[in-house]
């Protein structure tokens, strides 16, 4: 939609000078009771309508945030020149009982968010989408049948500096408590220092009205005190979260109170500073007993220090508001922390509609790490709202002329590589149609997958990928546990060929067949260049089988029954990780699909140095960026995730054939070490639990579903039709 379309006569309004946080103010009058009464808003980057004294939602970061319009930068020591999509959110609100005869004051706080945050460029120089700004049109029915409407506007809008004086997304906010303007929210207020906006041109963009879950507060956590050093007091929080500590301001005009966050504390117990990422908020007092909190950004933090004349009074856990609909439990605790921790570090990591890849560092939507979890997001969390929206931004961040896919949706400068990040393109609608039976994003999106396999092959030579855009990275594998050894050529063309599979399930599914032949040709010749260039016949590996190479060729149909052979006695024999995040996704999925359940299940519960449990010795609360080694960065972040749905579709064995869950299968993998697990899931047609019981030489198996449909119940051999509720069956450990 266009601007017109969606605020009628309105204007964007701003600052007449610089200023971060303004806030903006304008008076109407209504004559009589209020019948209806519906605002279509939009604050760039972030906002908080209040109307007389009520603030008109408890949502935060409001709008979710997008690739807004065009910007001039460079990459690479070149002019991006890209053609990407430019979209923008709006919000509407029913305000009708908040409205009252007389005049009433509309009254919005404003953030720059990502809107107006700098990135910084190859020259040295920084760039943003705009500057803060405020759009809205009013329409409001009286009692009477009136009709009536007002629009932001120079003539009517009105603002003044807010408290917030320094804001950035990224490492925090400072405020100056004496610019708070009591009473500017009430429409009695004076608002002398309230001075006419500026009109501001329209944005380059598309409007569209916001359906993604905003941001809430969640949880609210009792954080523990745990040293006082020199005047600065530390808090734990008890787990590593997003959001905002608030502290009560005890002292005196002009005092300052600063909190600093960390993810770890050093052994003297003070904040370690690698792991403050920046982040920090300062307060300078007024004298008043006010809450002081992080207004316009979260901190992603376990621990935290005050210093200043504050107490704490509260731990607030803010993230997107999504439910979590996953149960899991077991006799294995590494199973259980796994899960746990990949739950709470995706929460933590979905702000302003962005699935991002830490929620300090970077805060991007990585597409490399949002294909690696969304099967787990969407398997675990009630996602779809959330993850139609990121469809949309994977969407906006293709290039319309070469077809390349950006590193993160929204795209903001970063690094990355063709497969695993690009071929998000293909995998992300592909699994939100398995997920949600949903075909609408396929086909929408299926000409920009063959758009971007277009651009993988013109970065090709003699049947591998083997570039991305000049000068740009060319990842394949990240973050293993030691040097990156897997060539990245493998890994891409792994990516190509299983994202070229995946297309051809979506033609079928869409009725579309017109390039089947294309695509297999294609698969065909790089499944060859594969085997010519790292398939070793004298032993059956490919490039040694170093850090998961066979379980990747595995997946994708290649090698022999060496290949496989020699992949299972390696991690059998290691019994542990020695892979990056796709790896760590692709080597339990392998071993699982060929029989050797065991082996999975001991490489996700095992304890040794690269593997999950380690975290858990270590502490942590959440995934984080590295395997626990040392030179960790980001101790949230949730890559590494992408196995928790195994927790579920292996072990538990609920799964499904087609897509949208319409036909349920039960099919467990009964693991020797493993005597107790229960779970379930929530599925379009209503819950699914599982729970396995190993007694002496039988396991108990119950299964619950809610679907009247039913389902079917496979092992070994063993068929039986489930029933909607309870079925109970035994089987023999020979099973």
């Amino acid at each position: 939609m266009t601007f017109g379309e969606v605020f009628g006569s309105a204007q964007w309004v701003g600052p007449d000078a610089d200023c971060q946080c303004p806030y903006l103010r304008q008076l109407i009058e209504l004559d009589g009771e209020v019948g209806t009464a519906e605002i279509t808003i939009c604050g760039l980057g972030f906002f908080e309508l209040y109307v007389n004294g009520t603030r008109a939602s408890g949502k935060l970061f409001t709008p979710v945030t997008s690739d807004y319009c065009k910007r001039k930068f460079t990459v690479c020591g070149a002019p991006f020149i890209e053609q990407l999509r430019h979209r923008t959110y709006f919000v509407r609100y029913d305000i009708a009982e908040l409205l009252t005869p007389g005049p009433n004051a509309l009254c919005v706080a404003l953030a720059p968010g990502w809107f107006g945050q700098p990135t910084w460029c190859d020259d040295g120089k920084t760039v943003c989408f705009g500057d803060v700004r405020l759009a809205f049109h009013l329409d409001v029915r009286m009692a009477d049948g009136t009709q009536l409407s007002f629009e932001s506007g120079p003539a009517h809008t009105r603002w003044a500096p807010g408290p917030v004086v320094e804001y950035d997304l990224f490492t925090g906010e400072r405020h100056d408590l004496r610019l708070s303007h009591d009473g500017w929210l009430e429409p009695g207020y004076a608002a002398d220092e309230f001075a006419p906006t500026r009109a501001l041109p329209d944005l380059d963009t598309r409007y569209q009205l916001q359906d993604c879950p905003a941001d809430a507060v969640i949880r609210h956590i009792r954080p523990r005190r745990v040293a006082t050093h020199d005047g600065c007091t530390v808090y734990d929080a008890g787990e590593n979260i997003s959001g905002t500590p608030v502290l009560r301001a005890t002292g005196a005009a002009g005092d300052q109170v600063t909190l600093r966050l960390a993810e770890e504390l050093s052994p003297d117990g003070t904040l370690d500073e690698r792991y403050t990422h920046g982040q920090c908020a300062r307060f300078v007092l007024d004298g008043q007993p006010r809450e002081l909190s992080a207004r316009f950004t979260w901190f992603g933090f376990r621990y935290f220090s005050v210093e200043g004349p504050a107490e704490v009074v509260d731990c607030l856990v803010i993230h997107s508001d999504i439910a979590v609909t996953a149960e899991f439990d077991s006799d294995s605790p590494a199973l259980n922390w796994l899960f746990d921790a990949y739950v709470r570090t995706q929460l933590t990591n979905m702000h302003a509609g962005i699935p991002s890849d830490c929620p300090h560092i970077e805060r991007r939507g990585y597409t490399g790490d949002g294909q690696l979890t969304c099967q787990s997001a969407m398997l675990t969390l009630d996602a779809r709202a959330f993850y139609q929206k990121w469809l949309r931004d994977i969407e906006d961040c293709q290039d319309d002329i070469t077809g390349h896919v950006q590193y993160t949706a929204p795209y903001t400068r970063c690094g990355g590589g063709p497969g695993g990040w690009g071929c998000a393109i293909v995998h992300v609608p592909y699994c939100f149609y398995l997920q949600y039976g949903d075909a609408e994003p396929m086909r929408r999106m299926l000409p920009r997958m063959f758009k971007y396999f277009d651009y993988l092959e013109a970065h090709s030579e003699n049947g591998l990928v083997t570039s991305d855009n000049p000068g740009q990275w060319c990842l394949g594998d990240w973050c293993t546990p030691d040097e990156i050894r897997i060539p990245e050529p493998l890994v891409n063309n792994y990516f190509y060929i299983k994202s070229m599979r995946e297309v051809l399930a979506i033609c079928d599914i869409l009725g579309d067949h017109a390039r089947d032949a294309e695509l297999g040709r294609r698969i065909t010749e790089r499944s060859d260049a594969l085997m010519r260039n790292y398939f070793d016949p004298a032993t059956g590996d490919f490039a040694g089988n170093v850090q998961g190479a066979n379980a990747f060729m595995l997946d994708i149909g290649l090698g022999d029954e060496r290949t496989f052979a020699n992949m299972a006695r390696h991690y059998a024999e290691t019994g542990c990780f020695d892979t990056g995040i796709f790896g760590t996704d692709i080597v339990p999925r392998v071993l699982f699909e060929r029989g050797c359940a065991d082996t999975a299940y001991a490489l996700l519960a095992s304890d040794k140095p690269v593997s999950f449990d380690r975290f858990r010795q270590l502490g942590a609360t959440t995934l984080w960026e590295y395997w626990p080694l040392g030179g960790e960065r980001s101790h949230s972040h949730p890559m590494f995730g992408g196995p928790v749905r195994y927790l579920f579709e292996y072990l538990l064995g609920i799964g499904q054939r087609g897509a949208g869950w319409d036909q349920l299968i039960i099919k467990p993998r009964l693991i020797d070490g493993l005597s107790y697990v229960r779970g379930s899931i929530l599925t379009p047609h209503g819950r699914v639990s599982v729970r396995i019981n190993r007694i002496g030489g039988e396991y108990a198996i119950d299964v619950n579903i809610d679907d009247a449909r039913g389902g079917e119940f496979e092992l070994d051999g063993i068929r039986r039709k489930l029933n909607q509720g309870m079925t109970h069956i035994i089987v023999g450990t020979e099973a």
